[in-house]
Protein backbone atom coordinates (compact mmCIF):
# COMPACT_ATOMS: atom_id res chain seq x y z
CA UNK A 1 0.00 0.00 0.00
CA UNK A 2 1.51 3.39 -1.36
CA UNK A 3 0.51 6.27 1.20
CA UNK A 4 -0.36 9.86 -0.54
CA UNK A 5 2.17 12.27 -0.67
CA UNK A 6 1.58 14.79 2.66
CA UNK A 7 0.00 12.12 4.67
CA UNK A 8 -0.56 12.92 8.37
CA UNK A 9 -0.63 11.71 11.60
CA UNK A 10 -2.84 13.77 13.53
CA UNK A 11 -2.46 12.27 17.31
CA UNK A 12 0.82 11.75 18.95
CA UNK A 13 2.30 13.18 22.15
CA UNK A 14 5.92 14.23 23.11
CA UNK A 15 7.75 14.23 26.34
CA UNK A 16 11.55 15.17 27.26
CA UNK A 17 11.86 12.42 30.24
CA UNK A 18 11.14 11.93 34.05
CA UNK A 19 10.41 15.10 35.84
CA UNK A 20 7.71 18.15 34.91
CA UNK A 21 4.43 15.76 35.58
CA UNK A 22 0.99 16.92 37.50
CA UNK A 23 0.31 15.06 40.62
CA UNK A 24 -1.84 12.50 40.44
CA UNK A 25 -0.53 11.84 36.55
CA UNK A 26 -1.80 8.35 35.76
CA UNK A 27 2.05 8.18 34.27
CA UNK A 28 4.64 9.85 34.51
CA UNK A 29 6.83 11.58 31.45
CA UNK A 30 9.10 9.69 29.66
CA UNK A 31 11.59 9.81 27.16
CA UNK A 32 9.89 10.68 23.62
CA UNK A 33 11.48 13.14 21.84
CA UNK A 34 10.28 15.25 19.09
CA UNK A 35 13.90 13.94 17.00
CA UNK A 36 11.95 10.16 17.43
CA UNK A 37 8.77 11.11 16.27
CA UNK A 38 10.02 12.54 13.21
CA UNK A 39 12.04 9.24 13.00
CA UNK A 40 8.56 7.72 13.29
CA UNK A 41 6.95 9.50 10.87
CA UNK A 42 9.48 9.06 8.55
CA UNK A 43 9.52 5.31 8.83
CA UNK A 44 5.59 5.01 8.04
CA UNK A 45 6.38 7.50 5.02
CA UNK A 46 4.50 10.40 6.30
CA UNK A 47 5.27 14.13 5.81
CA UNK A 48 3.36 15.81 8.57
CA UNK A 49 2.26 15.40 12.42
CA UNK A 50 -0.22 17.08 14.80
CA UNK A 51 1.29 17.16 18.61
CA UNK A 52 -0.73 17.04 21.36
CA UNK A 53 0.12 18.11 25.12
CA UNK A 54 0.03 15.09 27.26
CA UNK A 55 -1.92 15.05 30.07
CA UNK A 56 0.98 13.87 32.22
CA UNK A 57 1.95 17.78 31.81
CA UNK A 58 -1.55 19.63 32.91
CA UNK A 59 -2.14 22.91 31.33
CA UNK A 60 2.36 23.20 30.71
CA UNK A 61 2.72 23.90 26.85
CA UNK A 62 6.23 24.12 27.19
CA UNK A 63 7.26 21.00 25.58
CA UNK A 64 5.00 21.00 22.87
CA UNK A 65 5.93 24.75 21.92
CA UNK A 66 9.69 23.81 21.65
CA UNK A 67 9.01 20.54 19.62
CA UNK A 68 7.04 22.46 17.02
CA UNK A 69 9.72 24.66 16.49
CA UNK A 70 12.06 21.85 15.28
CA UNK A 71 10.22 21.27 12.25
CA UNK A 72 7.39 24.26 11.73
CA UNK A 73 6.61 23.36 8.19
CA UNK A 74 5.62 19.49 9.22
CA UNK A 75 4.02 19.72 12.81
CA UNK A 76 0.90 21.80 14.59
CA UNK A 77 -0.04 21.34 17.88
CA UNK A 78 -3.10 20.36 20.01
CA UNK A 79 -2.49 22.54 23.60
CA UNK A 80 -3.98 22.34 26.52
CA UNK A 81 -5.54 25.49 28.00
CA UNK A 82 -8.06 26.59 30.10
CA UNK A 83 -11.08 29.12 29.45
CA UNK A 84 -9.32 31.46 31.77
CA UNK A 85 -5.93 31.82 29.12
CA UNK A 86 -4.70 34.81 28.83
CA UNK A 87 -4.59 36.65 24.98
CA UNK A 88 -0.97 36.54 25.48
CA UNK A 89 -0.92 33.11 26.03
CA UNK A 90 -3.01 31.79 23.48
CA UNK A 91 -1.59 34.52 20.63
CA UNK A 92 2.21 32.98 21.43
CA UNK A 93 0.58 29.37 21.17
CA UNK A 94 -0.95 29.88 17.80
CA UNK A 95 2.19 31.67 16.41
CA UNK A 96 4.15 28.64 17.34
CA UNK A 97 1.96 26.41 15.07
CA UNK A 98 -1.15 25.50 17.73
CA UNK A 99 -4.25 25.13 15.90
CA UNK A 100 -6.40 23.71 18.71
CA UNK A 101 -6.58 22.83 22.34
CA UNK A 102 -7.85 19.58 24.42
CA UNK A 103 -10.42 18.52 26.70
CA UNK A 104 -10.34 15.21 28.50
CA UNK A 105 -12.02 13.39 31.77
CA UNK A 106 -10.06 10.16 31.16
CA UNK A 107 -6.57 11.25 32.86
CA UNK A 108 -5.50 13.68 35.73
CA UNK A 109 -4.29 16.99 34.44
CA UNK A 110 -5.63 19.29 31.57
CA UNK A 111 -9.15 21.01 31.32
CA UNK A 112 -12.24 18.83 32.09
CA UNK A 113 -14.95 18.39 29.42
CA UNK A 114 -17.50 20.42 31.21
CA UNK A 115 -15.17 22.93 29.65
CA UNK A 116 -15.68 22.64 26.57
CA UNK A 117 -18.63 25.73 25.80
CA UNK A 118 -16.46 28.37 27.91
CA UNK A 119 -13.42 27.00 26.19
CA UNK A 120 -14.83 27.39 22.26
CA UNK A 121 -16.13 30.72 23.04
CA UNK A 122 -12.29 31.54 24.44
CA UNK A 123 -10.75 30.22 21.52
CA UNK A 124 -13.60 30.80 18.68
CA UNK A 125 -11.66 33.95 17.33
CA UNK A 126 -8.35 31.72 16.64
CA UNK A 127 -9.82 29.66 14.65
CA UNK A 128 -9.22 26.67 16.47
CA UNK A 129 -11.16 23.33 16.89
CA UNK A 130 -11.23 21.75 20.47
CA UNK A 131 -10.20 18.28 20.65
CA UNK A 132 -12.25 16.06 22.94
CA UNK A 133 -11.39 12.95 24.63
CA UNK A 134 -13.76 11.10 26.69
CA UNK A 135 -16.91 8.62 26.43
CA UNK A 136 -18.96 10.43 24.76
CA UNK A 137 -21.95 8.96 26.06
CA UNK A 138 -21.24 10.36 29.64
CA UNK A 139 -21.70 13.79 27.62
CA UNK A 140 -24.10 12.99 24.44
CA UNK A 141 -26.20 16.48 24.76
CA UNK A 142 -23.20 19.07 25.68
CA UNK A 143 -21.45 17.27 22.80
CA UNK A 144 -24.10 17.85 20.50
CA UNK A 145 -24.49 20.95 21.44
CA UNK A 146 -20.90 22.44 21.12
CA UNK A 147 -20.86 20.65 17.53
CA UNK A 148 -23.60 23.62 16.26
CA UNK A 149 -21.21 26.28 17.66
CA UNK A 150 -17.93 25.35 16.32
CA UNK A 151 -15.78 22.31 15.66
CA UNK A 152 -15.41 19.71 18.04
CA UNK A 153 -12.67 16.86 17.22
CA UNK A 154 -13.74 13.47 18.72
CA UNK A 155 -10.59 10.99 19.71
CA UNK A 156 -9.78 7.63 19.35
CA UNK A 157 -13.05 6.78 17.34
CA UNK A 158 -15.16 7.62 19.88
CA UNK A 159 -13.32 5.96 22.68
CA UNK A 160 -15.75 3.49 23.57
CA UNK A 161 -15.02 -0.18 23.49
CA UNK A 162 -15.40 -2.46 20.36
CA UNK A 163 -18.58 -4.70 20.69
CA UNK A 164 -18.05 -8.39 21.26
CA UNK A 165 -17.99 -10.52 17.73
CA UNK A 166 -20.67 -10.54 15.93
CA UNK A 167 -22.95 -8.03 17.80
CA UNK A 168 -24.27 -4.44 16.08
CA UNK A 169 -21.30 -1.46 17.33
CA UNK A 170 -22.96 0.64 19.76
CA UNK A 171 -20.87 3.66 19.01
CA UNK A 172 -22.07 3.44 15.69
CA UNK A 173 -25.33 5.30 16.25
CA UNK A 174 -23.78 7.87 18.65
CA UNK A 175 -21.47 8.74 16.84
CA UNK A 176 -23.67 9.67 13.49
CA UNK A 177 -26.06 11.49 15.45
CA UNK A 178 -23.19 13.68 17.25
CA UNK A 179 -21.25 13.67 13.13
CA UNK A 180 -25.17 15.09 11.92
CA UNK A 181 -25.39 17.59 14.69
CA UNK A 182 -22.56 19.77 13.27
CA UNK A 183 -19.03 20.40 12.92
CA UNK A 184 -17.77 17.43 14.26
CA UNK A 185 -15.05 15.47 13.33
CA UNK A 186 -13.31 11.82 14.20
CA UNK A 187 -10.05 10.59 14.44
CA UNK A 188 -9.18 6.93 13.50
CA UNK A 189 -6.95 6.43 16.09
CA UNK A 190 -5.91 3.56 18.71
CA UNK A 191 -7.72 0.61 18.07
CA UNK A 192 -5.48 -0.95 20.41
CA UNK A 193 -7.03 0.99 23.86
CA UNK A 194 -10.66 -0.48 21.97
CA UNK A 195 -9.94 -3.81 22.58
CA UNK A 196 -7.70 -4.14 25.44
CA UNK A 197 -5.06 -6.38 25.89
CA UNK A 198 -5.03 -7.24 21.62
CA UNK A 199 -2.14 -5.58 19.26
CA UNK A 200 -3.09 -2.58 16.93
CA UNK A 201 -3.61 -4.56 13.95
CA UNK A 202 -5.57 -7.23 15.45
CA UNK A 203 -7.92 -5.19 17.15
CA UNK A 204 -8.83 -2.98 13.84
CA UNK A 205 -11.32 -5.79 12.20
CA UNK A 206 -13.37 -5.37 15.36
CA UNK A 207 -13.66 -1.67 14.56
CA UNK A 208 -14.38 -2.02 10.78
CA UNK A 209 -17.99 -1.69 11.20
CA UNK A 210 -17.37 1.93 13.46
CA UNK A 211 -15.06 3.39 10.72
CA UNK A 212 -17.37 2.61 8.21
CA UNK A 213 -20.07 4.49 9.09
CA UNK A 214 -18.25 7.43 10.39
CA UNK A 215 -16.89 7.73 6.58
CA UNK A 216 -20.16 7.21 5.22
CA UNK A 217 -21.82 9.84 7.17
CA UNK A 218 -18.74 12.49 7.15
CA UNK A 219 -16.21 11.38 4.62
CA UNK A 220 -14.83 15.14 4.72
CA UNK A 221 -14.67 15.27 8.50
CA UNK A 222 -12.49 12.16 9.57
CA UNK A 223 -8.93 12.18 10.21
CA UNK A 224 -6.07 9.43 11.08
CA UNK A 225 -3.66 9.20 13.79
CA UNK A 226 -1.20 6.57 15.36
CA UNK A 227 -1.29 7.94 19.34
CA UNK A 228 2.57 7.71 19.72
CA UNK A 229 4.65 7.07 21.82
CA UNK A 230 1.61 5.13 23.54
CA UNK A 231 1.39 6.51 27.04
CA UNK A 232 -0.33 4.11 29.94
CA UNK A 233 -0.83 0.92 26.99
CA UNK A 234 -3.73 -1.44 27.82
CA UNK A 235 -1.60 -4.18 25.98
CA UNK A 236 1.06 -4.94 23.08
CA UNK A 237 2.55 -1.46 22.29
CA UNK A 238 1.55 -0.85 18.31
CA UNK A 239 4.53 -1.21 15.59
CA UNK A 240 4.84 0.70 12.54
CA UNK A 241 3.57 -3.03 11.16
CA UNK A 242 0.48 -2.17 12.84
CA UNK A 243 -0.40 1.26 11.56
CA UNK A 244 0.23 0.36 8.05
CA UNK A 245 -2.29 -2.88 8.82
CA UNK A 246 -4.50 -0.45 10.38
CA UNK A 247 -4.50 1.78 7.14
CA UNK A 248 -4.59 -1.16 4.61
CA UNK A 249 -7.79 -2.68 6.93
CA UNK A 250 -9.73 0.74 7.53
CA UNK A 251 -8.46 2.80 3.74
CA UNK A 252 -8.32 0.56 1.06
CA UNK A 253 -9.32 2.91 -1.69
CA UNK A 254 -6.53 5.12 -2.51
CA UNK A 255 -9.00 8.11 -3.02
CA UNK A 256 -10.44 7.74 0.48
CA UNK A 257 -6.81 7.34 1.60
CA UNK A 258 -5.75 10.90 0.17
CA UNK A 259 -8.65 12.62 2.08
CA UNK A 260 -8.43 11.07 5.14
CA UNK A 261 -4.58 11.56 5.62
CA UNK A 262 -4.03 14.42 3.55
CA UNK A 263 -7.22 16.98 2.71
CA UNK A 264 -8.77 16.54 5.51
CA UNK A 265 -5.77 17.54 8.21
CA UNK A 266 -4.58 19.93 5.68
CA UNK A 267 -8.02 21.53 6.48
CA UNK A 268 -8.24 21.13 9.99
CA UNK A 269 -5.12 22.23 11.10
CA UNK A 270 -4.39 24.98 8.49
CA UNK A 271 -1.36 23.83 6.03
CA UNK A 272 -1.25 26.01 3.44
CA UNK A 273 -1.38 23.16 0.98
CA UNK A 274 -1.60 19.11 0.34
CA UNK A 275 1.76 18.39 -0.88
Amino acid sequence: MTLPTGATDVHAHVMTGPGGGVPGAVYAPFEAPVERYLAHLDDLGLARGVLVTPSAYGRANGVLRAALAAAPDRLRGVAVVGPDASDDELAALAAAGVRGCRVQDRFAGGTPVTALPALQERVAGLGWHVEVWTDPREHRALLREAATRGRVVLDHLGLLPAPPPGEPDPAVPLLRELLDAGDAWVTLSGAYRLVPGTAEAAAAPALRERVAAVLAAAPDRVVWGTDWPYVAPPGPVPTPADHRAVLADWLPDAELRRRVLVDNPARLYGWADNV
